[in-house]
């Protein structure tokens, strides 16, 4: 499966405000995967209290930190990934319209679009609007 032309320079800009870099792209018969990078002292020092850090143990830090867009033979998104987040599974529990928009690649920009805003939604949550407790 070929992504769509562009894509990946798409997501380069909607991630790159993250500090994520472009990395690779690896194609198998099954799953074509895009991996882009982050400095793992950096993004950390920037996001701080996300859990990354301590998700490695021992093993901090790692070369890099990795965010990976996966896709099935068809071109189906399957997983949208970020260290300890899970950004499909984040929007489809938290927002259903980007859940939707996620779920597909019929408009490369909308989808990349979409990623850089589930990543934003999971590096920054907003706080409740309402709480029992005031």
């Amino acid at each position: 499966m070929e992504l769509p032309t562009g894509y990946t320079d798409l997501l380069c800009d909607e991630l790159a405000p993250f500090g994520l870099e472009f990395g690779s792209i690896t194609t198998s018969d099954e799953v074509t995967s895009v991996r882009f990078r982050a400095d793992p002292e950096s993004f950390v020092r920037t996001h701080p209290g996300l859990g990354i850090e301590e998700s490695y143990g021992a093993q901090w830090p790692p070369d890099a930190l990795a965010l990976w867009a996966r896709f099935d033979a068809d071109a189906n998104p399957i997983e949208i990934s970020f260290e300890v987040f899970d950004l499909m599974i984040w929007a489809a529990s938290a927002d259903p319209g980007l859940r939707d928009r996620l779920n597909t690649l019929a408009d490369p920009a909308d989808h990349a679009e979409a990623v850089g805003e589930a990543l934003a939604a999971v590096l920054y949550p907003a706080e409740p609007e309402d709480s029992f407790l005031e």
